[in-house]
């Protein structure tokens, strides 16, 4: 509708500009013809298309010249009228796309009540992600219910497509919500808690990785919506001395880990110092465990009857942990030696919130294991967003204790079941802000890149 309105004004300067045309009222009828034998129906109501008016303008340029006709510009200004009308499109909130979730629950004028949809959710979370059309030139304010749905940062946004995400800042938002202000070229805007990241996002990455001929994409399985649920194996150069699982998503709504994925898979294969882990580690790679939940924008966290992240025990009753459970243990054939989990936390405040840190296991001797590697990635992280080994969530701790697991166990208890392994764990990396940092889709892909030497400097001292 934009490019209508832009044809009506420039049309309208012509028509002004150049008055009296060369026999006015045959050429009237002959554009006239032109445009209703040219048209696209939508709402039942006849509009030209785009190619038919691009021409007509040009059309009219060339044969109106200077003076004027009485007759024929009130006519044709009250059909171009019609059509401007038509191009002030009404203001919507949709959420019908990849990993969208909204609750539109009242729109008046020039505000928006809306909430997270929480759908099989237990209780409330925050997950909520949506995009906004009509709004050109106009001031929005959004209003949530009065529950958490912000981190430190405020919303994140992009205008007029879906990767170029900011924070809006800290000072964006009060008491649960936010105004915008839209220029008038704004046809379309993305809010959400934070970057998202779909199975669009992970194709577009793989697409541009340098040096992927290790890497090989294949499927492990089919969600229960019939989903191809992605597995990444980087194969090692010569004898597989160590295997690594990393899974990300058991939780759907927790996307910034996926690009801390991207920064260890990037820095395994390009990363010049990291050629024991080319050479020696097989790394197989679930970017989305909850893939539906993904692609659906659901919470993923407390799904009914219990979340991905509560299936790992005998009883799993989705797909892709039931596919996790059986073809791990058989690939690790003895060499499996760190199952790396990553979540996010909570969304602000107290406990692990906003800082980055690995969740202790209730095996003292996994815990231990924990522990060097904590200190291992505090030396390796000196990048933007920094990690304190002091942060680390020992067992017994906060919410880490046995009263949180009843519902099931999680996958890095799970591993813990594995022959052979030596470090299972659970990473928290937080939505937005790290330590006083704000979160960015850079910076988590810079810890990711100290994440694979972390992996690097601690796989052989197991040797020792």
């Amino acid at each position: 509708m934009i490019f209508l309105r832009a044809f009506i004004r420039n049309l309208r300067s012509d028509l002004l500009n150049m008055g009296k045309s060369i026999d006015f009222f045959h050429r009237f009828k002959f554009y006239i013809n032109m445009v209703t034998s040219n048209c696209l129906l939508k709402n039942e109501i006849w509009l030209p298309n785009m190619t038919t008016l691009t021409f007509l303008q040009r059309r009219l340029s060339k044969r109106i010249s200077k003076g004027s006709n009485k007759l024929f510009i009130p006519l044709l200004f009250m059909i171009l009228s019609q059509y401007s009308s038509l191009g002030q499109s009404k203001m919507e909130i949709s959420s019908n796309f990849p990993g969208g979730n909204i609750k539109v629950d009242k729109i008046d004028k020039d505000t928006v009540w809306m909430s997270p949809d929480l759908r099989d959710t237990e209780g409330y979370w925050f997950y909520w992600y949506f995009k906004i059309t009509g709004m050109a030139g106009k001031t929005v304010h959004f209003q949530f219910p009065q529950k958490p749905v912000f981190g430190r940062y405020g919303p994140a946004y992009s205008i007029n497509n879906d990767s170029t995400w900011k924070w809006y800042g800290e000072t964006s938002y009060a008491n649960h919500g936010f105004t915008f202000s839209f220029s008038k070229g704004d046809t379309s805007a993305y809010f959400s808690i934070a970057f998202p990241y779909t199975q669009k996002n992970l194709y577009d990455f793989l697409g541009k990785l340098r040096n992927r001929g290790s890497l090989k994409l294949d499927t492990l399985c089919f969600s229960r919506e019939n989903r191809a649920v992605e597995q990444i194996h980087i194969m090692p150069a010569q004898k597989t001395l160590y295997k690594v699982l990393i899974t990300a998503r058991n939780h759907a709504c927790e996307m910034t880990t996926d690009y801390v994925l991207e920064g260890i898979i990037r820095s395994i294969l390009n990363e010049r110092d990291l050629q024991f882990l080319r050479d020696h580690v097989e790394f197989c790679i679930v970017p989305f465990v909850d893939k539906d939940g993904v692609e659906n924008g659901d919470q993923g966290k407390w799904r009914k009857p219990h979340d991905y992240n509560r299936d790992y025990d005998n009883n799993s009753i989705y797909p892709i942990v039931k596919a996790i459970k059986a073809k791990v243990p058989e690939w690790s054939d003895g060499k499996l030696k760190i199952v790396l989990d990553l979540h996010c936390p909570y969304l602000r405040g107290d406990g692990d919130a906003e800082y980055i840190c690995f969740i202790g296991n209730k095996n003292k001797a996994i815990q231990q294991q924990q522990l060097i590697m904590s200190d291992l990635v505090a030396k390796n992280c000196n990048d933007e967003l920094r990690f304190y080994g002091k942060n680390f969530m020992k067992y017994g701790t906060l919410w880490n204790t046995d009263k949180n697991y009843t519902q099931g166990a999680s996958c890095s208890q799970w591993g813990t079941t594995i022959p052979g392994i030596a470090l299972s764990t659970t990473l928290e990396f937080p939505y937005a802000n790290a330590s006083g940092i704000a979160v960015s889709k850079d910076n988590a892909r810079m810890f990711g890149g100290s994440m694979a030497y972390s992996i690097q400097d601690y796989l052989p001292s197991l040797a020792k």
